[in-house]
């Protein structure tokens, strides 16, 4: 009598037959997958930049003082030029003598940089490298902000400031958004 012993395993054609079905997949479920983290990066930028709208605005009213928000790369000065965008980082500060400059004397009540920069945040003019809330909570003017995924301009998302200083994020390839205000221009 001859004891055989039985070998555990797959076979070659089970084995292929299996890569065959990881392969599709791989290919109908990645291109899929990177959309959707395209998607959360932009959202997460323009979510970003709302916070730190909210946190001025709250601020300028806590202390009836101006409070500025200006781009920055390393969260200890403001930068300026067009060569650094808002997707960079923020700077927030008490702007203590009103001039909508941070000064050194002036104290940074929060920075904001980035861990990764997926999604590039462009503005209106009128933001160009700062803006500031007055003690009313008011913005020195309206506009808005636009994050835009760096791979697909297909997917954005835009931070709307209002002529009352309440900013919110919606989506610009909608006319009106769920609370019924316009989100594709600036208002």
């Amino acid at each position: 009598m001859k004891n055989r012993a039985r070998a555990y395993g797959f076979t070659l054609l089970e084995l292929m037959v299996a890569l065959v079905v990881v392969s599709i997949l791989l290919t109908v479920g990645l291109p899929s997958f990177s959309a959707s983290v395209r998607q959360n990066c932009t959202i997460t930028a323009a979510n970003t930049l709302l916070t730190v709208l909210t946190a001025a605005r709250s601020e300028a009213l806590k202390r009836d003082r101006n409070v500025g928000i200006c781009k920055s790369t390393d969260g200890v000065a403001c930068a300026t030029g067009s060569a650094v965008t808002w997707d960079r980082g923020y700077l927030m500060y008490v702007d203590l003598d009103g001039d909508g400059e941070r000064d050194a004397a002036e104290s940074v009540l929060r920075t904001e940089v980035p861990l990764t920069t997926c999604a590039s945040i462009t503005t209106t003019s009128h933001f160009a490298n700062r803006m500031y809330y007055g003690g009313l909570g008011k913005p020195n003017i309206g506009g808005s902000f636009t994050a835009v995924a760096n791979d697909s301009a297909a997917i954005r998302r835009r931070v709307v400031i209002s002529p009352t200083g309440r900013p919110r994020v919606c989506n610009p390839d909608q006319a009106v958004s769920s609370d019924g205000t316009p989100c594709g221009s600036t208002p």
